[in-house]
């Protein structure tokens, strides 16, 4: 299943400012000073560009909550925030546009950050489109109408030609969707929301926004780890800091560093921070994020969850089981990293994130990368490590098993790299000589 983001931000949208969108470009000259980048090159430039770190090349989103999950025999939507409008204007070029569409819709409640986007969903408007609208609250079908009203809608909903049906679920039920099963529980937040665990027999998704812990004892926290225990993707709300949450009690929000304990606990593999804060801009969201990434590596007796931001346009493929680790020891002043699994696309994406969070938390110089935990190396990840070699002063690749060497012969980039048989060789290629000492 292909799991992505339409709409990430909480309560309101938040689109990014002009002082915030100068402030990235200002970051990414200061980039650029002194590589002697060819200005006249478009290559150039786009390669420079690519290979900026997230938090300065893109941008978190100012739309509110919608995420979708496709499967090979179907679309699942959930919640109808602004993200939703882009995601009707992406269904349009395909057989929505032509009124042959079909797809589920799951609220989790009903405030407004979860339905405004619903009225601009294009495919409603198209006859032959039907839609399910799965719901827990009784009134969600009243309020779905209601804000289509003349009064604040210059078109209601009895204007609609697509095919809508509403249908109420308990708590708990299995609805069988698209190939997959999921399921609900409730959560802590005013008028109660509701989380969706989504499973299609080999992989497990859950939707988590919008739930307050206010109590984090054992006992308390256990029917929730008990519902995301063992997940694949954990989608959880972070709008607030631990200290917001103390403060802003009973507003039925949660933070990054809760969710990543109730991660950690219930076995969760990839945490994903959601339900920004619209007060929060992108350089906040980033450090929310690496101050989670630092909370979780305190722990050396658990693997800790993979962390990433939520962003407009994130896609996490559940469909096939990818398995890429990245692990860091400092020696020195030199970074051992190393790599295991599939460092394919997937895992380029977690190997560009952990690098820019590790160059922001120690301003790092050198790093060894130590391979010999790698079973695939494809041009993705070949493309991030040439992307890291740009970014770092020194770095040396050690233990390479002989297929991915032969990766990169095959590639013919080998002599882009300083390439050791073992990680001892390459710290002390790397370590300064007495002379630079002194």
């Amino acid at each position: 299943m292909l799991v992505k983001f339409w709409g990430v931000r909480g309560s309101v949208p938040a689109p990014l400012t002009s002082t915030q969108i100068q402030s990235k470009i200002v970051r990414a000259l200061h980039q650029m000073a002194g590589r002697r980048i060819n200005l006249s090159d478009p290559k150039a430039i786009e390669e420079f560009v690519t290979g900026l770190p997230l938090s300065i090349r893109g941008a978190v989103g100012g739309n509110t909550s919608c995420i979708t999950v496709e499967t090979p025999t179907g679309l699942v939507i959930f919640d109808a925030g602004t993200g939703m409008r882009e995601l009707g204007n992406a269904l349009m070029k395909r057989e929505f546009g032509q009124g042959r569409g079909q797809a589920s819709i799951f609220f989790t409640h009903t405030h407004w950050d979860h339905i405004q986007g619903f009225p601009f969903f294009q495919p409603i408007f198209v006859p032959g489109n039907r839609f399910t609208i799965y719901h827990m609250h009784p009134h969600v079908e009243r309020v779905i109408v209601d804000q289509m009203r003349s009064e604040w809608f210059p078109v209601q909903f009895g204007h609609l030609s697509a095919d809508l049906e509403f249908r109420q679920m308990q708590e708990g039920e299995a609805v069988k969707v698209a190939g997959l099963e999921v399921r609900s529980k409730a959560l802590q937040h005013p008028g109660v929301a509701y989380a969706y665990r989504v499973e299609n027999g080999t992989s497990s998704l859950v939707l988590a926004t919008d739930g307050e812990y206010k109590n984090l004892s054992a006992s308390h926290t256990k029917e929730y780890i008990d519902f995301y225990a063992g997940a694949d993707v954990l989608i959880f709300d972070a709008m607030f800091s631990v200290r917001e949450s103390i403060i802003k009690e009973d507003w039925g929000h949660s933070s990054a560093l809760i969710g990543a304990d109730i991660a950690r606990q219930a076995g969760v593999k990839q945490l994903v921070l959601f339900h920004h804060d619209p007060a929060s801009g992108d350089d906040e969201i980033w450090r929310v994020y690496q101050e989670t990434m630092e909370y979780l590596s305190q722990d050396f007796t658990t693997t800790p969850p993979e962390v990433v931001v939520a962003t407009e346009g994130l896609e996490i493929n559940l469909s096939d089981k990818h398995n890429f680790a990245v692990g860091t020891q400092m020696t020195g002043d030199v970074a051992i990293v190393s790599l295991e699994g599939h460092f394919d696309a997937y895992g380029a994406e977690i190997f560009e994130a952990q690098l820019d969070t590790l160059l922001h938390k120690t301003n790092l110089r050198k790093v060894v990368l130590n391979m010999a935990g790698l079973t695939e190396l494809n041009m993705a990840g070949v493309k991030a490590l040439l992307e890291a070699r740009k970014n770092i002063y020194s770095m040396a690749l050690a233990q390479l098993p002989s297929h991915i060497h032969r990766v990169l012969e095959l590639a013919v980039t080998t002599d882009f790299f300083a390439i050791y048989d073992a990680v001892d060789t390459a710290l002390e290629a790397l370590s300064p000589s007495d002379n630079e000492r002194h």
